[in-house]
């Protein structure tokens, strides 16, 4: 009989929510990218900082071999722990909400690069990444499952909405009940995400 325990979309998010109050294992508590790791998974933080807001508002494109148009803030905040993260194992699962969501993403990106991809991705509350299909189809050739998750009708997986193609790379799993009847941040709470699942 196995002792392999199968988690959940909630024991991920769950995952995602300790993100943001464990200490980092890779990078600074102040920057905008960090990480912790819990057995086979790694897992972002989202925006609770400067850093982060300013990596937030940064949504210029940049064009990256193999990655397609990216959100350039993103991409950034990705680089400053790529070194550090290329010597852990390679985890199965990347996770993370919001901001960290969208970092878990581009680690997922790099590790099929680097021909070591995850198994899975769970993306809560992510915004937008890629600006087109570069980074779906990345993920389709090497097989990871990717889970998008937006609870009620929270608005940071709608953004960035202007001057480009924003996009995510996989198909958007509502879950919860809305606070509002309209786009809003409220929902977006990771403790409301973990509630809807």
């Amino acid at each position: 009989m196995s002792n392999i325990v199968s988690k959940t979309a909630r024991d991920y998010a769950q995952l995602a929510q300790r993100a943001y109050t464990t200490p980092p294992l890779i990078g600074a508590e102040a920057s905008a990218a960090r990480a912790i790791v819990e057995g086979n998974a790694v897992a972002f933080p989202g925006t609770n900082n400067v850093a982060c807001w300013l990596a937030d508002l940064d949504a210029a494109t940049v064009n990256e071999p193999g990655y397609g148009t990216l959100h350039a803030g993103y991409r950034r905040a990705f680089c400053s722990i790529q070194g550090p993260l290329s010597l852990l194992p390679p985890p199965d699962v990347t996770v993370g909400h919001s901001e960290g969501a969208a970092l878990a993403i581009l680690f997922a990106a790099a590790l099929c690069q680097a021909r070591r991809p995850p198994k899975e991705v769970y993306a809560f509350e992510p915004p937008r990444v890629s600006a087109d299909g570069t980074l779906a189809a990345l993920f389709a050739a090497h097989g990871v499952a990717v889970h998008i998750y937006r609870n009620g009708e929270d608005v940071v997986p709608l953004v960035p909405r202007v001057l480009h193609a924003w996009q995510h790379p996989a198909p958007v799993i509502p879950i919860g009940k809305a606070s509002l009847p309209v786009p809003n941040v409220e929902d977006h709470f990771i403790n409301h995400v973990v509630a809807a699942l």
